[in-house]
């Protein structure tokens, strides 16, 4: 048995508690100007921008634009625009910075950035997806100083699925002493964790020591939540540039995990001849992981079944520039659901996903790559991979290798023709700068070029993509390689539309073996869709919702025909919500092999929210895999996993109770609880109770108007209910936000949950009004969205289509304080007004 054991006293570096006495990093995100149609002479100082568009960052220019097929992206990349974009920022010294270390520091800029600073080229970066920095402190003036910005993402197939466009992340200012702390340099290791005491060791490294004189050293002190120090270690250090070796032993630690995401803070303090010259204080974590090819893992001595998603940046109408407090609600509602684990798809995510990721104790398996040196996509970053890679993916590490989060690196995705001599290259980095987590690879598979046995030698931990929900996948790897830890990496693999249900099983994928199977040769004698994957019964004899076909799409006031509508597609675009619509298999069936198969130690579905691009071609804007939509609404899915991964009584039935025309049809009500057992009625009058055995519960129901009522018990009494009512028809709007009123610092953000109701309130579940939205006053209208994947209307209009009975408004508030007056209203529709105020 191969048990890869890692014992972790982990950092965490938040930019939050980065400004302090001696150093400070500086919120660079307002005050920018920005064109699509600047120039080279923009990168001159004296270059006029007024007619340039203000804007703060983070800022995606793609999501702006319209859906078009003349904007040379395609299915993959999204149909938005690309273009080149350059960025202006104009402003003053701060004498402060007098004998400091200044660097400008990007989050992230999508993609193919290049950077002036009063004219000066500092550099260029093709990675979209990394963080960087350069230093200016040597090339600022006193005064007025102007930052420029080009991004070139004019070659927009650049990724496989949306990107977005721009200065899509933060960017700060860094000042420090120019003897100070290297922050990004600091490593922290662990020889020994127990229920007594952590063994730590602390790496820091020192720069510019030997323009001091006299003697230098650290102190570094560990603080618990209450500030008590539990820790300290303190060393003289040599009068050169070093790296500070340190030692601590924590008694009786708190342990880091998802139930009890517990951080520490570690505080540095470098001193001269008694004098403080420079102090750090950053978040860490403490807890221990282990990988087996027999129980899977382990956190903290316990096994362990990581309860993982996948998910790409964007977020419906923010694209890829999603607001930190946005990213920080997805992220709990995620935990909501039950989620314990997230693969970031398919590359590096921002700093603050890794901070709220410590704080909310979500692990994380940190992807770095797509592909490797042959492109995927036409454009996208195997063009630079041979000249880029081993600078990026040292950058990875070194900024995420403290974070108590991170619990697997992963350098891969389905690489195209992977070869021995690049994969061991990627491993060998990895290991050299932290030797403390296992390496893996997202569905590399002998039909791209490289034998499970070379897998087996170099990588830590096995990915499965798709063909680990296939039948017998697993089981047949474990036989083979009982000593190597397996996980699913992408599994599984299924699609949901809010509010949308077939009872006929929809399988995705057509064409088993696939074709790059049977070229290959592996597809061996299974033959056939039913030879491969697990039967998906049908819900009912015939279709019940034979009606549900995909014909027309939208786009702001029009209503189009499907071109080139082929019979298969009428159920592609639109997947139905009773998890029997796949690609192989369905996330009930997925997971319940996760738990029968020990040496499985989890699986990372694909995706948690609906994502753009990747789509099912023109003219679909998203391909339905996520359970929660691109407005953040969720999907039965998601209440699915709640039962499956939570241990807080719920209950859910679905579908909804309007459906006019089939009375006396006989419905599938389904039902998704973690009790004990369940009681449905209609009407008040009882059709009966089935106990709770881990699947999901059905009841075929005669349609009748009124309402239907599912009650749930553990231990003899209710734990939790739920009832949907007849709608008539849609009369007025309930419209639920997120806050009261905003502050006036031109980016609170107010997000509107619409739903249209009947005149009793019961929610219309098929209402498709148009809806108008009218805001003065303090705020602006940011973006709108419905989640329907047919709907190409622009983001930033006035009006948008309910779909499915709801849609989503968001007001972004101006930098004046003031009232903030709503009106929405819709054909049909009582006007609905909302006044708040912005402070």
């Amino acid at each position: 048995m191969k048990k890869l054991s890692f014992l972790f006293f982990l950092m965490a570096m938040s930019v939050s508690l980065y400004a302090q006495k001696y150093r400070s990093k500086i919120d660079f995100d307002n005050g920018w100007k920005f064109s699509l149609d600047g120039s080279e002479k923009a990168i001159q100082p004296t270059f006029n921008d007024q007619s340039w568009r203000n804007i703060h960052l983070p800022h995606d220019w793609s999501i702006e634009g319209e859906y078009s097929l003349s904007n040379g992206s395609d299915w993959q990349s999204g149909y938005l625009p690309g273009g080149i974009g350059w960025y202006r920022k104009t402003f003053s010294y701060n004498p402060d910075w007098k004998n400091k270390q200044v660097a400008i520091q990007f989050d992230g800029v999508y993609m193919n950035s290049e950077v002036w600073i009063n004219g000066q080229y500092l550099g260029r970066r093709p990675n979209g997806s990394l963080s960087f920095s350069y230093p200016i402190a040597k090339l600022l003036r006193n005064g007025s100083n102007t930052l420029v910005v080009k991004v070139d993402h004019s070659k927009v197939l650049s990724a496989r699925w949306y990107t977005g466009s721009g200065i899509n992340r933060h960017v700060w200012v860094a000042v420090t002493p120019k003897v100070h702390i290297a922050q990004d340099s600091v490593y922290v290791s662990c020889r020994q964790i127990s229920a007594k005491s952590a063994t730590v060791d602390f790496s820091v490294p020192v720069r510019n020591l030997n323009m001091i004189t006299g003697s230098a050293v650290l102190k570094s002190q560990i603080l618990n939540k209450q500030g008590v120090v539990v820790a300290t270690a303190s060393q003289s250090l040599p009068k050169s540039s070093a790296i500070a070796k340190q030692v601590f032993t924590v008694t009786e630690p708190q342990l880091w995990s998802p139930e009890h995401p517990y951080l520490y803070k570690v505080k540095s303090t470098l001193t001269s001849n008694g004098k403080v010259i420079d102090e750090v204080t950053l978040p860490m974590g403490i807890r221990k992981t282990e990988f087996s090819g027999s129980y899977g893992f382990k956190l903290n001595d316990v096994i362990t079944k990581l309860k993982g998603v996948c998910i790409h940046e964007d977020a419906g109408a923010f694209g890829t520039a999603v607001p930190d407090e946005i990213l920080l609600g997805r992220l709990k509602q995620l935990k909501d659901m039950g989620v314990n684990a997230i693969r970031t798809s398919h590359n590096p995510f921002s700093p603050q996903f890794y901070d709220m990721c410590d704080s909310l104790g979500l692990m994380v398996l940190n992807e770095a790559f797509d592909g490797w040196d042959k492109p995927k996509a036409k454009d996208d970053y195997g063009n630079y991979f041979d000249e880029w890679w081993e600078r990026d993916l040292s950058a990875f590490i070194y900024r995420d290798r403290n974070h108590p989060s991170v619990i697997m690196w992963s350098i891969g995705n389905e690489v195209p023709k992977p070869t021995v001599e690049i994969q061991t290259k990627l491993i060998n980095l990895v290991h050299k700068l932290d030797p403390s987590r296992p390496v893996t690879q997202g569905g590399v598979d002998p039909t791209r070029g490289m034998t499970d046995k070379q897998q087996r030698t170099l990588l830590d931990v096995k990915g499965f993509n798709g063909d680990g929900e296939e039948k017998d996948t697993f089981e047949k790897f474990h036989a083979q390689f009982p000593e190597v830890p397996m996980v699913g990496t992408e599994v599984p693999h299924t699609n949901q539309t809010r509010g949308v249900y077939r009872t006929t099983t929809n399988w995705r994928r057509r064409d088993f073996p696939a074709p790059w199977e049977i070229a290959s040769g592996s597809a061996g004698t299974m033959k056939g869709l039913e030879n491969r994957v697990f039967p998906i019964p049908d819900l009912a004899p015939q279709e019940v919702f034979p009606e549900e076909k995909a014909t027309v799409y939208f786009k702001n006031d029009s209503v189009l025909p499907i071109p080139n509508n082929e019979p298969w597609s009428e159920k592609l675009f639109y997947q139905s919500s009773y998890d029997n619509a796949t690609v192989r298999t369905n996330a009930r069936k997925g997971w319940q092999r996760t738990m029968e198969l020990p040496y499985v130690m989890g699986q990372f579905r694909w995706t948690a929210f609906d994502y753009l691009g990747e789509s099912n071609q023109w003219p679909s804007r998203s391909a339905n895999f996520g359970v929660i939509d691109l407005c953040g609404f969720p999907k039965d899915h998601f209440y699915l996993y709640q039962s499956l991964w939570t241990s807080k009584p719920m209950v859910h039935l679905l579908p909804h109770w309007t459906h006019p025309g089939k009375e006396g049809i006989a419905v599938p009500m389904v039902v998704y609880t973690n009790c004990d057992s369940v009681q449905l009625s209609l009407n008040g009058k009882s059709l009966g109770t089935q106990p709770y055995r881990g699947e999901q519960l059905v009841w075929n129901v005669p349609y009748t108007p009124g309402t239907i009522k599912v009650v749930a018990y553990k231990n003899g009494k209710i734990a939790a209910s739920e009832q949907i009512s007849t709608a008539g028809a849609a009369a007025k709007l309930s419209v639920s936000t997120n806050k009261k009123s905003l502050k006036s610092n031109g980016r609170d953000l107010l997000v509107c949950e619409i739903n249209v109701t009947d005149k009793a309130g019961n929610k219309v579940p098929l209402a498709g009004n148009m809806l108008n939205f009218k805001v003065n006053g303090a705020a602006t209208l940011k973006g709108t969205d419905n989640g329907d994947p047919l709907d190409l209307s622009s983001y930033q209009g006035t009006k948008r289509r309910a779909f499915r009975g709801k849609c989503l408004l968001i007001l972004e508030s101006t930098d004046k304080p003031g009232n903030v007056d709503l009106e929405i209203s819709g054909e049909g529709l009582e006007t609905y007004k909302l006044r708040l105020s912005s402070k």
